[in-house]
């Protein structure tokens, strides 16, 4: 009995030791990982590009999207309807002045387009308008200005046209 306390007891020092150079080595990795230097990106030193519009994908089926710079207002977008687009926004964000105003200008007279909504920086929306919008904002923030067809006048709802914002 004697010698299998004896043949226990290293086995235990001997199973007592190990961890701890496990803990050791788990140390020295943990510390290489600390260690290891982060590389910054630096978004400031960026070229900005110096197209004032961004032209987004068709997001749904019917609807273009333009981004415009606030800072590089007046602006005029031109925009064509067909079959499949129906439906433009003019999205311009950071607008800190005190209103806004529009217009949209059509090569056929008889064309059916119209300032349908403008969605302000608070997320509420006002609208309809006509082919001008005059808008007092009273927050700074994204405003929206949304194109559309007239659902109650008729004319032709396919064609070329430009709006211009100021």
């Amino acid at each position: 009995m004697k010698k299998s306390v004896f043949l226990i007891i290293p086995l235990l020092m001997a199973s007592c030791s190990k961890p701890s150079s496990e803990a050791q080595q788990m140390e020295d990795s943990l510390t290489s990982v600390v260690n290891t230097e982060v590389k910054r990106k630096d978004s400031v030193s960026k070229p900005i590009a110096e197209d004032s519009l961004q032209t987004e994908h068709v997001k749904s089926a019917g609807e273009a999207v333009k981004i415009v710079n606030a800072e590089k207002l007046p602006c005029t977008i031109d925009q064509k309807f067909d079959a499949k687009i129906q439906k433009l926004v003019i999205r311009i964000p950071n607008y800190s002045k005190p209103s806004i105003h529009g217009s949209i200008s059509t090569q056929n007279n008889n064309m059916n387009v119209r300032f349908n909504q403008i969605k302000l920086s608070d997320g509420t929306y006002d609208g309809p308008f006509g082919k001008e919008i005059s808008y007092q904002i009273k927050n700074k923030g994204e405003i929206w200005l949304i194109v559309g067809k007239n659902l109650m006048a008729e004319g032709a709802v396919e064609g070329d046209f430009s709006v211009t914002v100021e």
